[in-house]
């Protein structure tokens, strides 16, 4: 069921009693992966006729659905049927291309003359098609996790991973204790003092991500992309060295004591989901550095996971976090699944005889449907079916039962830890969309590293097909095009940037009209709103974030005028380049196929000539945006790039913020309630020009990249025309060359089978 299906169905279903109060339990499987079920069981099952009716039981299961059995509650009777595993068999697919792929990067190596640095390029191209087919093969979802404090996030990664271990410890007084051992570290006191992730890896990777993982570290003094190695498996305590604050700095290497962790990764073998997690300390850290890196997260993720623990209900302290949450969740529409761990913890029975786990769900539940409301009911799109128990604890027990023999209790315990519904839960979501999105990244990526190599082979093997006369004339040809190339390229930025300008302008004009909008909107409201209690604040913010979504979205507010406009300038980039170069064709032909202006998600090489702060200070410079603001809008540049629609989630949550911190400090020195209220209003205008600022920094940072994006492209073409005419040069000097239907005879295989494998990534890019 697509997300827009599923947006129609799920207002029509009943909303389950327990989350209404009335009593009950959670059920074991979300409404959605069931309606999936009877879906496939409809469409499937007539056509296959391997319908098995069985003996009534306490489930009906239905096998071979993506991934994993759903079970539908209440019905007498198990049905088995066999459905397609798109994701499964585009995934397999995927791993054969990339494994040609990278026999064709190390067979190219010995292609004749080659250019200047093609082994090495090759041999780097080759290592990085290896952690792609890792990445095929091990990834399929990114997963934030955010939550309180010591909520339980690092506890519940480890588990969900298999990476949570009960071992028995010796105590002082000559006893032992159980003790729980997991990837990262956990404890009753806040822990995790930097963002972690925990990344699954297959068995081909290039390093030993058995056991525990391979630990490595980014410090704030390294570059974006530089990672130093701590080792396999380390101790606990080493990891602990890494991630926590007021830690033994001497457990960790002796050349990493005196330096800031800025963030720490654990590349695991034979995780238990194709999944990487995201273990996030919350939004606003005072680091600006880990503030970046889970701003860059929550972009790169494609769901998120809030961790509360079974222990606390949710209170006013949670509002800030959680509204952050639902801001990104608004413009972004990435689901949330909320989940209650530790259950074990709080599985006392109260007066009723009902585990105190179940009356803190309840409790949740109830606090989000209250806080969180669209048109005077609660968000379901955001809350969905509410909080899942679970406890990684007792998973972890029951394995280690298993391992003492003891199967009937360990089936027990492994049943209350309700670790697997959650699982299903991930593996739906890769399922309905995000499985598919990964390979399709994949297979883009692949698709960047063959086509330049694919295309230097293929222009060879033309040449040498070419008699003397047709040489010559290639030769000055492709002379005129260097001459165009040098004189041209300072021309096309600027006639670019002039027309980005234009359009970004024509992009902002109804932001005079946003003040008035939201005054309309919320002035009444405001004024009718006790603000001195967080509560109603939080009702008042979440209403501003509705409105501005609903404005900024609708026919005429500037995210629909922007995707005209940056249509209209992706048609001028095209033009450009014919009316430059007299090639209708040439956008299509640049080297990498990255000028794809239909498709702005393609990634960009790693040699790229621009650097993220300098695409950021020239689209400030663009707009006309002072230097302070665009200091801030580097986290914005991986959604610019990507082309997320705008604003970008956390941009309307970092604007609110800054607004409402103004407020609240000025909150304290203010005895009148009105007076307070007034403030409020007033601060919506400061928020209009501080929005506008960030909308215009964002659309300028993604149009300036697609420039970027075609200098880079004309400046690879330019030099893959220097090597060909550099080439044809040495072919009229050496005319009677008899080597030659040899040379033809190594390139043709090498270009067939390249062009079969760049056929087989576009295939699987357009999944």
């Amino acid at each position: 069921m697509t997300g827009a299906e599923w947006a129609v169905v799920r207002p029509l279903l009943p909303v389950p009693g327990w989350m209404r109060g009335r009593g009950g339990q959670p059920e074991a499987y979300c409404h959605r992966a069931i309606l999936d079920s009877i879906r496939y069981l409809a469409k499937y099952v007539p056509l296959s006729g391997e319908l098995a009716l069985n003996e009534p039981t306490q489930a009906t299961e239905l096998t071979s659905v993506p991934h994993s059995a759903v079970y539908l509650a209440n019905l007498g009777y198990t049905y088995s049927v066999t459905v397609p595993r798109d994701v499964d068999q585009a995934r397999n697919e995927l791993r054969s291309v990339l494994d040609r792929c990278e026999v064709w990067l190390r067979t190219a190596s010995v292609a004749p003359e080659p250019p200047a640095q093609w082994l090495q390029d090759l041999r780097e191209d080759a290592g990085t098609m290896t952690r792609l087919r890792t990445r095929a093969a091990s990834t399929l979802i990114n997963v934030a996790l955010l939550g309180a404090f010591s909520s339980g996030k690092s506890f519940l990664l480890s588990g969900l991973q298999s990476g949570l271990e009960l071992v028995e410890v010796p105590t002082a007084d000559g006893q032992t204790a159980d003790k729980f051992v997991g990837l990262l570290p956990s404890s009753p006191v806040p822990t995790t003092a930097c963002p972690a992730s925990v990344v699954p890896v297959d068995g081909q990777a290039t390093v030993d991500a058995s056991g525990t993982g391979y630990l490595r570290v980014r410090f704030t003094d390294s570059g974006e992309d530089e990672w130093e190695d701590v080792g396999n498996s380390p101790a606990p305590s080493v990891v602990a060295a890494y991630a926590m604050q007021d830690m033994d700095v001497t457990d960790r290497l002796r050349a990493h004591r005196d330096r800031e962790v800025a963030e720490l990764e654990i590349m695991l073998a034979g995780a238990k989901l194709p999944a990487k997690f995201y273990d996030l300390p919350g939004h606003g850290s005072p680091n600006p550095i880990h503030d970046m890196i889970v701003r860059a997260a929550m972009a790169d993720a494609d769901c998120f996971m809030y961790v509360s623990h079974a222990s606390r209900t949710l209170s006013e302290r949670d509002l800030d976090l959680i509204r952050f949450l639902y801001d990104h969740y608004l413009l972004s529409g990435k689901r949330v699944v909320w989940v209650v761990t530790a259950i074990d913890a709080a599985a006392n029975l109260d007066l009723r005889d009902v585990p105190e786990w179940k009356a803190t769900i309840a409790r949740n539940n109830t606090y989000l449907r209250e806080n969180f409301t669209l048109n005077g009911q609660p968000d379901l799109g955001f809350i969905g079916e509410g909080f899942l128990p679970v406890s990684p604890a007792l998973e972890a027990r029951a394995d280690k039962l298993g391992a003492e023999g003891a199967e009937a209790a360990a089936r027990r315990q492994h049943a209350e830890s309700r670790m697997d519904t959650l699982r299903q839960a991930i593996e739906d979501l890769i399922s309905t969309g995000t499985g598919t999105r990964h390979i399709a990244a994949v297979a883009t990526e692949a698709q960047i590293l063959m086509a330049p190599r694919h295309h230097v082979l293929a222009e060879r093997l033309r040449n040498e097909r070419l008699e003397i006369d047709e040489l010559k004339e290639l030769l000055k040809s492709q002379e005129r095009r260097l001459d165009l190339l040098d004189s041209a390229l300072p021309r096309i930025r600027e006639d670019l940037e002039r027309k980005l300008h234009t359009r970004i302008a024509r992009t902002v004009r109804p932001f005079t009209r946003l003040a008035v909008h939201l005054h309309t909107e919320l002035d009444d409201t405001i004024r009718a709103t006790d603000l001195n209690r967080p509560t109603k604040m939080n009702q008042i913010q979440v209403l501003k974030a509705q409105a501005l979504r609903t404005w900024i979205e609708a026919p005429v507010g500037p995210a629909t005028l922007w995707r005209e406009q940056f249509e209209a300038f992706k048609k001028d980039i095209v033009q450009t380049v014919d009316q430059v170069f007299g090639d209708k064709d040439l956008a299509g032909r640049l080297p990498d196929f990255a000028l794809d202006v239909s498709n702005l998600s393609v990634p960009h090489q790693n040699r790229r000539s621009t650097t993220r702060h300098d695409v950021v200070q020239r689209a400030a410079a663009l707009v006309g945006i002072v230097a302070p603001v665009a200091a801030s809008g580097g986290w914005l540049y991986g959604l610019a790039a990507a082309g997320t629609l705008f604003p970008p989630a956390g941009l309307v949550a970092g604007v609110a913020a800054l607004v409402f911190l103004g407020v609240q400090h000025r909150k304290g020195v203010i005895s009148s309630l009105q007076v307070l209220q007034d403030e409020w209003i007033s601060a919506m205008d400061s928020e209009v020009t501080a929005h506008k600022e960030q909308f215009t920094l964002a659309t300028s940072i993604q149009g300036t990249d697609v420039i970027d994006h075609l200098a880079d492209n004309l400046a690879q073409y330019r030099e893959q025309l220097e090597q060909s005419r550099d080439h044809v040069r040495e072919r009229i000097t050496n005319p009677e060359n008899q080597v030659r239907q040899g040379l033809i005879d190594q390139l043709e295989p090498l270009c067939t089978e390249a062009q079969t494998l760049l056929d087989s990534l576009g295939a699987l890019k357009a999944i």
